[in-house]
């Protein structure tokens, strides 16, 4: 008698765990397939805004859907082959950019060269305006803009009126002004030798000083040399006009390297992912 109530008890209990399990499989077996459902609807969405060339979209859903569903393995190595496209196609798009702004410049640049001569000298020749005349400048009060070979601005000032022991300029128009840095005398950058105080401004020391008179050659640009005292005059009109070249002359060199190399690195990073792309290819099974 007790034998059989004992079975009965451990027969009622096997078959309360057996439901158990059974209902806990079946949630977790639904569960699943719809983690399965959402993950693929998130796939079908990025290959949708991929298909509308929307790549910037592709990617957010594409990281929606990893850190949503880490199990989907299936899922994610199809969305991390749509992810490779997805940034193949935003690259192309970027480097088009670039191609188009590197001709651009290129374009412009060789129309401004064509406004500028070379100078030979000794040391290294430059470039200035056509107009200009460098032989006859120093001596004379005022600046002269020259741009190196390999495109660098610089700056040259002149003072023979009065000596100011000066180190630096200041150029001034509608209640702006711009300031070279500070060269101090050394007999070669700033020199005193030649009956006129003479110094070279070469890059950041005087970029702010030649990107304001490029923006200002429709004013009367003031003029003074800065030093133990100071000495001021009216840049001519002229010299503003040669500064604003030789400044947008180096200015769009500048821009046309960046531009390059940024093609370059686009060019490389479409190779790449193309490249990925190959590697991450799914070919999905027909018979499913």
């Amino acid at each position: 008698m007790y034998n059989a109530v004992t079975d009965r008890r451990l027969l009622g209990r096997t078959i309360k765990l057996t439901s158990m399990c059974l209902l806990l499989s079946i949630a977790a077996s639904c569960s699943g397939s719809g983690d399965t459902e959402k993950a693929n609807a998130l796939l079908d969405e990025a290959q949708s805004a991929y298909e509308a060339r929307d790549y910037s979209k592709v990617m957010a859903l594409i990281d929606t859907l990893k850190s949503r569903y880490p199990r989907e393995i299936d899922v994610r190595r199809e969305a991390l082959h749509l992810a490779t496209r997805a940034t193949e196609g935003l690259s192309v798009m970027k480097l088009q950019k670039a191609d188009s702004l590197t001709a651009v410049l290129g374009a412009l640049g060789d129309s401004l060269q064509r406004q500028m001569k070379y100078i030979k000298n000794p040391i290294e020749g430059y470039y200035v305006a056509s107009s200009a005349d460098p032989a006859r400048f120093i001596g004379t009060n005022g600046l002269q803009g020259r741009v190196s070979p390999e495109g660098n601005f610089y700056l040259i000032s002149s003072l023979k009126a009065k000596s100011v022991k000066s180190t630096s300029v200041t150029v001034s128009a509608g209640g702006r002004e711009a300031s070279t840095s500070v060269v101090s005398h050394d007999g070669e950058r700033n020199d005193r030798s030649m009956g006129a105080e003479v110094i070279t401004f070469m890059g950041v020391e005087c970029d702010s000083v030649g990107k304001f008179i490029s923006e200002n050659t429709d004013r009367d640009i003031k003029l003074t040399f800065n030093g133990a005292s100071s000495y001021s005059m009216t840049l001519p009109s002229k010299e503003a006009r040669e500064i604003a070249l030789a400044y947008d002359y180096a200015a769009t060199i500048r821009r046309f390297k960046v531009a390059s190399l940024e093609k370059e690195r686009l060019s490389r990073t479409v190779d790449i992912a193309r490249s990925q792309a190959s590697r991450t290819f799914v070919e999905k099974d027909s018979t499913k």
